[in-house]
């Protein structure tokens, strides 16, 4: 069971009149079959009549989608495949038509939706760069201008001088994306380009990208990769089978969207524990963390209802040596009659990004089962070798199979805060790995 929808279509807003992408009750319906003339016919908008979205055989893409998005901000769009997230680029980059609502972008747009489009195959690197000016409308001269920056950045070395048709996808990818920004779009608009290519560039790719939207280029990207959307995105859009899911801040976005995933898919089947194996143990003996104000995801059927951080000697957590253990707690409450039952803990850096995430499922000891008001104890301990700042815990539960999935997630439990005092030693980076050094002399 995944929760309902927690985001709204937006209004005309002070935010929607100061945007320069405007998307208003967008629907986009296929229909399967038909003659080359009416599918032309109406993607070039000639007035062939939409199939509803009720009918037989009606392929519904996007179901009323509206949002904005303001100058210089980077925009995610985020859902699993078949959600309707390519085809919203589409009709935004004016590639395809919209059924129903409205759109609009001002300014000059760059899109970069399929790797290679607008190339000719047969044509080199460098021939292929002036051909995609001409379509993009700007003038050779431009083009030749920029010609020396585009090669510099895609990096690519005398093939830029081969035909593209011997191109791998990491080749055309650099290419594609240095053309894009080279020509100054006010709207960059990008498909799931930036996950082809080695890491270095698409290191390269994320600085060029933040440099843009510093200097006022607006960012609309579709990605799986949600660290991308935390680190660069402002605001994001789940969108689910056509629908808006959510929309606003990013993290949020991305925490209700990684949470209704691991609902849907996280149950698969593991070893588990028989109930009447558990050893008893007492409830931890220091002020348990708040619950009732926070903010909670799924439908509770199996719910987290009391939890406890501690640190390792057992005293109340919340500050922490760096490499001092932690301990948390959690008791869970069946409200119903549930089997093969998973409870974990999450820790989040200041970005949203998780640092660290396990659980029962994760050490594969699944509860087998618990009857209806039946509980049990979860104790999870790790050890915070990480960088000196403060972290976020999120703490959930869940039970079942796809089909009769149940859970419950409690969002930013607690604030861990992480120190790093100057008789240890400093923590570069993110976390800490076991690591050897040793110093030779060399043999000569």
């Amino acid at each position: 069971m995944v929760p309902a929808s927690l985001g709204k279509p937006e209004k005309t807003t002070e935010r929607a009149a100061a945007a320069v992408v405007w998307v208003l009750g967008v629907s986009k319906v296929y229909q399967r079959g038909g003659t080359i003339r009416s599918w032309l016919a109406r993607g070039l908008g000639q007035g062939v009549a939409v199939p509803a979205e009720d009918a037989p055989d009606a392929v519904v893409a996007l179901r009323d989608v509206s949002f904005s998005v303001a100058r210089g901000a980077a925009f995610g769009i985020i859902g699993r495949n078949g959600a309707g997230k390519s085809t919203l680029l589409q009709i935004l980059a004016g590639t395809l038509m919209p059924s129903g609502g409205s759109c609009a972008v001002k300014g000059r747009v760059t899109a970069l939706l399929e790797l290679g489009s607008g190339f000719n195959p047969e044509f080199t690197g460098s021939e292929n760069i002036f051909l995609s000016g001409a379509i993009l409308g700007i003038s050779r001269e431009e083009m030749t201008a920029k010609f020396a920056e585009i090669v510099r950045f895609a990096d690519i070395g005398n093939f830029i001088h081969q035909p593209v048709k011997t191109y791998s996808t990491g080749m055309m990818m650099r290419v594609a994306f240095a053309v894009a920004i080279s020509v100054e779009p006010d709207v960059f608009i990008i498909d799931e380009a930036l996950s082809v290519g080695d890491i270095l560039f698409q290191q390269k790719c994320s600085r060029r990208l933040n440099e843009l939207v510093a200097g006022g280029v607006t960012l609309l990207v579709v990605t799986h990769d949600l660290s991308f959307v935390l680190s660069m995105c402002q605001r994001a859009v789940w969108l689910d089978q056509g629908r808006v899911r959510f929309l606003g801040e990013a993290g949020a976005c991305v925490r209700e969207y990684v949470a209704a995933m691991a609902a849907i898919s996280g149950n698969a089947p593991a070893p588990v524990v028989v109930a009447g194996s558990f050893p008893e143990q007492p409830l931890p003996d220091c002020p348990e963390l708040r619950l009732d104000d926070k903010e909670r995801l799924g439908d509770g059927g199996v719910r987290v209802a009391r939890a406890w951080l501690q640190q390792g000697d057992g005293g109340v957590g919340g500050t922490y040596r760096s490499r001092e253990w932690a301990s948390v707690t959690l008791l869970l409450r069946a409200e119903q009659a549930v089997s093969g039952v998973s409870a974990g803990c999450e820790l989040r850096n200041r970005h949203g990004q998780v640092i660290f995430a396990t659980g029962l499922r994760v050490a594969q000891r699944l509860v087998e089962a618990l009857p209806t008001a039946g509980a049990c104890l979860v104790t999870i301990r790790f050890c915070l070798e990480l960088q000196a700042g403060q972290y976020t815990l999120d703490v959930g539960c869940g039970a079942g199979t796809d089909a009769d999935n149940t859970w419950d997630r409690v969002l930013n439990v607690a604030v861990v805060e992480v120190s790093n005092p100057p008789d240890q030693e400093v923590i570069h980076g993110l976390v800490r790995l076991p690591y050897e050094i040793t110093v030779a002399r060399p043999r000569v």
